[in-house]
């Protein structure tokens, strides 16, 4: 840490309220030479050449397509449903399958050892729990994890001007950490990153909370990646689309932050999307699942 850092502040409203009011979405404007200079500028001053820049992955560094979760959590059961049915000859429901993945969330988060407090869920455990409940043992939660991963990259596409910037902030002698509040451990997380074509020489380092079990949201993981990179809470910049976890949070830490917030147009595809996919599944199978309408 430089002798004359000192706490800095700065607005993003301008970009803020953009990004929240983009009327076709966050995608399009993220591809958008005037918006991205803007932005590019901002987080150059914020940057200053040399601290780490970290940032969230799943809606910052790669942007999800509109489905719901509950919509991609039903067709990941799908694919579910076909591996284990050629696995144990007998055909099995995607409903079925769903539901059991279902089950397999709640008993990974209610089962996690608390950690300072915080408990994450873990993907690995999901699918061991759905891979008992489907076939009556384990051995399909390694296949159920491979689909889900192959499931997500095609929901998901690179941030094309976060990855740009983030490696010309390498180029330059900065470093790019990434951090994400998710189920997926960080090894997972890699995998379906390079399956988008982010490898990890374009990173210095990742953290997951299916690891370290403290989170964004807690605070906590920010001091576990202080503690990773040795650097000091002000050498950190961190960007990414939760209010709570990408902001609030980081800047109790003394870290710096800048919110990337969903748009309102993408918010609402997604809510009518939750809708649509509930609907079907209570009208369908008489399954009414407590996954939350996004917000």
């Amino acid at each position: 840490m430089r002798d004359t850092d000192v706490t800095s502040l700065h607005r993003f409203d301008e970009i803020e309220t953009l990004l929240t009011q983009a009327k076709t979405g966050r995608r399009d404007l993220f591809s958008d030479k005037d918006f991205t200079a803007r932005l590019a500028d901002r987080l150059d001053r914020m940057l200053d050449g040399e601290r780490i820049l970290s940032m969230d992955i799943f809606d910052t560094l790669v942007l999800r397509d509109n489905s719901s979760e509950i919509t991609r959590f039903y067709e990941i059961g799908g694919k579910m449903a076909d591996l284990a049915t050629s696995h144990t000859g007998r055909e099995i429901a995607q409903v079925d399958a769903f539901v059991a993945r279902h089950l397999g969330t709640k008993a990974t988060y209610r089962a996690s050892g608390k950690i300072r407090g915080c408990r994450e869920g873990s993907l690995l455990e999901i699918h061991a729990t759905a891979s008992r409940i489907l076939t009556g043992g384990g051995e399909m939660s390694s296949p159920f994890v491979e689909a889900e991963l192959e499931y997500e990259a095609g929901r998901i596409k690179p941030n094309p001007f976060l990855v740009d910037y983030a490696a010309r902030h390498r180029a330059r002698g900065g470093r790019v950490v990434l951090l994400t509040d998710m189920y997926m451990h960080a090894e997972q997380v890699t995998l379906l990153l390079n399956l988008l074509g982010i490898s990890p020489k374009e990173y210095d380092f990742l953290l997951s909370s299916a690891d370290t079990k403290v989170s964004k949201a807690s605070g906590g993981i920010f001091r576990n990646m202080q503690d990773e990179m040795q650097a000091a809470p002000g050498e950190f910049v961190h960007i990414g689309d939760s209010f709570r976890g990408d902001v609030a949070q980081p800047i109790r830490q003394g870290w710096q932050a800048l919110h990337l917030p969903l748009a309102q147009a993408d918010i609402l595809e997604r809510r009518k999307d939750h809708a649509k996919t509930a609907s079907m599944l209570r009208d369908m199978f008489n399954v009414d699942i407590d996954i939350a309408m996004p917000k």
